[in-house]
């Protein structure tokens, strides 16, 4: 095996003790790929910071090529990191960004050239080098900003949440132009989209929630991903409702209505659960079994709306335009949905 990364029992606590990563640890091979996917806030950024050397670490050890960069400067780590915002100067055209990292390394003028035709053609740049930053589609600026990432040889790139402006053709096409152009190079890709870290057609993740680790291995292990509500939804892609319920023997109390709940739980020490249904489980009216009405108190950037149950929190995905302070109905039949431990998050019914 050729190591290139070892990250070991990772940890970043900032300032007041919010704790941003708790012991991340995994391993990373000569031009493997890896998918590090999660919600937002859920510790991506914060991993991808701290191998760049963007952050400092509090615990545990990142190894580059068997030596350890904890300290290291950023420009001894020979990392490339591109994030959401693609860090391209938008008063300069095409050309200026994508050699500037050879510009500042003073490579040879007739080097830069050679390395632009190339990197171009693969970016399908060739016919916008002298265009405006600024000029340009977010598309476009994606590419370009890849371009520039790629013309300078590093020994890991990282990837941060890039395709979530895009459409899914361009991201596809994307995908598609950065598998043609990086089968030797060692990348960490983070998305919160599952979908889209299966386009990627990588086979290993690292799958985080609440700042901590879930799962580590197989990106297609689906019974796995689904043991756990942050797994559950990242492989039904957000769209779901969980909802608080009571457990008491073999029914469920959800908004003070009991039901008679069929399935088996893995353990009888539980009184309190969420039941996770999909959305295409769920009708917005009063035609299925169990009826919700409730008050919309906050609604956040996925357009996931939170709802006040008995003084517990439920979430539900929307599927079009509500406001905050909106009573929203919604049934479902409870043999569609998975129930899980209200403090865990473990699934618990099988």
């Amino acid at each position: 095996m050729n190591n290139v990364l070892s990250v070991k029992n990772l940890s970043k606590t900032y300032l007041g003790g919010y704790n941003a990563i708790n012991n991340i640890s995994f391993e990373l091979d000569k031009a493997e790929k890896l998918a590090v996917l999660g919600g937002y806030s859920s510790g991506k950024t914060t991993i991808l910071s701290l191998i760049a050397g963007l952050e400092t670490v509090t615990d545990g050890e990142i190894y580059l090529n068997n030596k350890l960069i904890n300290n290291s400067k950023i420009k001894d780590r020979s990392i490339g990191f591109l994030d959401k915002s693609l860090q391209l100067d938008n008063m300069k055209n095409v050309t200026d960004n994508v050699i500037f990292p050879l510009k500042i390394r003073k490579f040879d003028e007739s080097v830069i050239t050679e390395r632009l035709v190339r990197i171009a053609k693969a970016f399908d740049l060739s016919g916008i080098l002298t265009e405006k930053i600024s000029n340009l589609s977010q598309y476009q600026k994606t590419l370009v900003a890849l371009a520039r990432l790629m013309i300078f040889d590093r020994d890991l790139y990282l990837i941060d949440d890039i395709f979530s402006s895009l459409n899914n053709v361009e991201i596809d096409q994307v995908i598609s132009k950065l598998q043609k152009t990086t089968k030797y190079k060692t990348i960490i890709y983070a998305t919160h989209s599952y979908k889209t870290a299966l386009k990627l057609n990588i086979e290993n993740v690292v799958v985080l929630a609440y700042s901590t680790m879930i799962h580590c291995g197989n990106i297609y292990d689906e019974e796995n991903l689904m043991h756990t509500i942050a797994g559950a939804k990242l492989l039904n892609s957000m769209h779901v409702c969980c909802l608080p319920a009571i457990i008491s023997g073999k029914k469920l109390i959800v908004n003070n209505r009991p039901y008679i709940y069929e399935k088996e739980l893995v353990s009888d020490v539980f009184d309190r659960g969420i039941v996770l249904i999909k959305k295409e489980n769920i009708a917005f009216d009063s035609s299925k079994q169990i009826v919700v009405h409730a008050e919309i108190y906050y609604i956040n950037e996925d357009n996931v709306a939170y709802l006040d149950i008995n003084g517990l929190i439920a979430t539900i995905d929307l599927d079009k335009k509500y406001h905050i302070g909106d009573i929203l109905t919604f049934s479902f039949d409870l043999s569609d949905g998975i129930l899980y431990d209200f403090e865990s998050e473990r699934m618990i019914s099988k």
